[in-house]
């Protein structure tokens, strides 16, 4: 153990040391302001200073324009109003101001600068002559704050808000008819993403409060090289900052009990409350006015989820659940006098809340002209009690579990200009969660084993109906999962004369530590009411841990590499091309397993990785006449999804080392002593002696791949 502690240790030291090297990254604001500087006969000015500055915040950045009199600002912070000077020896200084930077936007501005032989008087044009984002057309869908703040969105997560993408699929993250395990989730360019599983990082109603978030894009087509880790989208998000004035807000929205519906969703009269409230606060402002800046926010929602389980009302009732009440209540009571089941309620309507918290800080600092650092801290807790049921027909109280969530993410983000042509943006973060599945109150937490009983009704409709309904516990009950990630990210971009390079490199290190218990509880069958009487079991299954608790620890490496040119072939057609490499590396294998490499010739402790993810793309943009309303584009390439991590947990667990299974019938199944089991779960676990079965999941080392898409425009 303490040489694999030393090796990962090695190998993150080694990513620190490469990715300080190459000096690159990518995924950030993609805001820009570019232009031309000429004199009143439209001639060139070189070595112009372009000066530009927030005056929200303070913020000062500045360009010297090059042999074209061309210059350009790149990874500008959001918001505005901006002002640019431009200044040359000679001339009137003009300024044009007026304007705000959006998610993705390249600003073009103009200057025209009159020669004056007395003094320079300087001429402020409150500039109309601005276009963006003619490089994102038709390549992604940005939702801005102004649509975040007035369109409504069930729940307030920001997520909500994808369908305005033409090419959201079946999910609120399916894109380009990808599943969404091919989606890639950022949040100010670093990873939101559940790796274990897919989706968002966070497991309750929303990530990441929406009053902290700026605003987003959901990109499916665009062919730059900084979009990676998505074959089929990706949604990025970027979060409000501070500006010189102390601003903020408060809210409360709710949904009343009174004003739903009086019936359930089955149409019965509804006693549980069923209600929403979402409440909090923000605020923004100066701490030093012009270099250092905070905004913070708190949500909570308190939500009334009522569960309703088996309710019988009437002979309708009983038709559609496929059961009597007389059968129901003969189950419930064999339940109580024989298994132990409590006398609390098992059925009918139940009264259920959870409770989300989110809360995010965010402090700017502008060092100095040159440098600006941001560093951004986000919690999250989830609390969803009585929530996960299982998978029998009915499934009494005591079978539904509880699940709990929290995640916490630390960022910091330097954007250094080194000079007019040479811009780098580090980023770095540390990313917590956890995530847990427990048996509600009435068990104990290790588990007890289930009772399924089929239940034979002749229902009141004339039909005769068997089903399945179960008591203990829940199948998959506990789980846990517990995820450390490292990211660091690091992109420097260079212009020249002609051309604008772009060099980046982004990688992770993850390490999860994740319990997967299913089945591990047992379970016994009962084919009728009275052998469940009686205790007669006609089977008796259970996937059984051979070496203690089966814990599956991985550590999981994520490279990526990119560069990309970007030129103008004419004043109206501009070329955009690079490649991108992405790899990842599963450091854990399985254990192996001689039996299977005898009797199959298939090594169960393979290491999984993939290397070969070589993703060029093109992109060509023709701007007609150069008017910004007719444009052309045509595009394409190659983009690789990044795996989801629960397909080795699998590989590691199901070995044939870790778990065996049993699976007995007639005479060889135990008593099903349930009483016992409630009192001591773990003493009294059943294990038949003899029965063991290996399981195996075969691994997939050889033939591992990255999901791909090939993409055109």
């Amino acid at each position: 153990m303490k040489t694999n502690y030393l090796n990962y240790l090695g190998t993150m030291t080694m990513f620190l040391i490469f990715g300080a090297m190459h000096m690159s990254f990518g995924q950030a604001t993609n805001a820009s302001v570019s232009g031309t500087v000429k004199d009143d006969i439209g001639e060139p000015l070189l070595g112009a200073e372009i000066i530009l500055k927030n005056k929200a915040t303070g913020f000062v950045s500045g360009a010297i324009t090059n042999e074209n009199g061309s210059f350009r600002i790149l990874q500008l912070p959001l918001g505005g109003p901006y002002e640019i000077t431009a200044r040359y020896l000679g001339f009137a200084d003009v300024k044009q101001e007026g304007f705000t930077l959006n998610l993705g936007d390249a600003l073009t501005v103009h200057f025209d600068l009159q020669e004056s032989s007395t003094a320079l008087n300087e001429v402020i044009v409150s500039s109309n002559s601005l276009y963006k984002r003619i490089e994102q057309m038709g390549a992604s869908t940005k939702i801005g704050a102004g649509q975040i703040k007035k369109l409504a969105t069930e729940g307030r997560n920001f997520t909500g808000l994808t369908s305005l993408s033409p090419l959201q699929g079946a999910g609120s993250i399916n894109f380009g008819g990808q599943r969404r395990t091919s989606t890639n989730v950022t949040i100010d360019g670093l990873n939101a993403r559940n790796t274990l599983t897919a989706g968002e990082i966070g497991r309750g109603p929303y990530t990441i409060s929406q009053e902290a978030i700026r605003e987003f894009e959901v990109s499916t087509n665009d062919y730059n090289v900084t979009e990676g880790r998505q074959g089929g989208g990706s949604i990025s998000a970027v979060t409000k900052s501070g500006t010189n004035e102390f601003s903020g807000s408060t809210f409360f929205y709710h949904r009343a009990d009174g004003l739903q519906s009086k019936y359930t969703i089955q149409g019965q009269e509804r006693d549980a409350d069923f209600y929403n409230s979402q409440y909090g606060l923000s605020i923004g402002g100066p701490i030093i006015k012009d270099k250092l800046h905070f905004f913070a926010v708190f949500e909570r929602q308190d939500a009334g989820e009522p569960v309703s389980i088996a309710e019988i009302q009437n002979d309708d009732d009983e038709n559609r659940l496929g059961i009597t009440e007389t059968n129901l209540d003969r189950f419930l009571n064999i339940g109580r006098e024989v298994y132990g089941l409590s006398d609390s309620q098992q059925v009918g309507q139940f009264d259920r809340e959870t409770e989300a918290n989110n809360f995010f800080l965010r402090l700017d600092w502008q060092i100095n002209d040159k440098h600006r650092l941001t560093i951004r801290n986000l919690y999250n807790k989830w609390e969803n009690p009585f929530s996960v049921n299982d998978n029998s027909s009915i499934d009494v109280a005591e079978s539904y579990s509880d699940f709990e969530s929290q995640e916490n993410s630390i960022m910091l983000s330097l954007r250094s200009m080194f000079s007019s042509k040479v811009t780098n943006e580090f980023k770095f973060q540390y990313q917590h969660a956890e995530r847990a599945f427990t048996p509600n109150r009435e068990l104990p937490q290790s588990n007890i084993p289930r009772a399924i009983v089929q239940v034979s009704s002749a229902l009141p409709n004339g039909n005769d109906r068997t089903i399945s309904v179960q008591l203990g516990g829940q199948r998959f009950t506990p789980e846990t999962n517990q995820e450390n990630q490292i990211q660091f990210t690091n992109t420097t971009y260079v212009n020249t004369d002609n051309y604008k390079f772009t060099f980046g490199t982004d990688n992770m290190m993850t390490n999860l530590e994740t319990l997967l218990s299913n089945e591990q509880n047992g379970r016994f069958f009962f084919d009728s009411l009275d052998d469940f009487e009686n205790q007669i079991a006609s089977r008796y299954a259970r996937e059984v841990p051979l070496q203690g608790l089966p814990i599956v620890k991985q550590t999981v490496l994520g490279f990526s590499l990119f560069a990309q040119v970007e030129t103008d072939i004419t004043p109206n057609l501009n070329l955009v091309a690079g490649v991108r490499w992405d790899a990842t590396k599963f450091l854990d294998e399985a254990e192996f397993n001689p039996v299977v490499f005898q009797e199959l010739g298939i090594r169960t402790d393979e290491k999984l990785d993939d290397y070969n993810n070589i993703q060029p793309r093109f992109q060509l943009t023709y701007n007609l006449k150069g008017q910004n309303t007719d444009i052309f584009k045509l595009g394409g390439g190659i983009f690789s999804s990044q795996p989801h991590y629960y397909a080795q947990v699998n590989n590691i667990q199901n070995s044939g080392t870790l778990l065996g299974a049993i699976d007995v019938t007639g005479a060889n199944v135990p008593t099903p002593d349930f009483q016992s089991y409630r009192n001591d779960p773990v003493r009294y676990r059943v294990c038949r002696q003899g029965s063991l079965l290996f399981q195996l999941s075969i691994p997939l080392g050889r033939i591992f791949k990255f999901p791909q898409s090939i993409k055109q425009t």
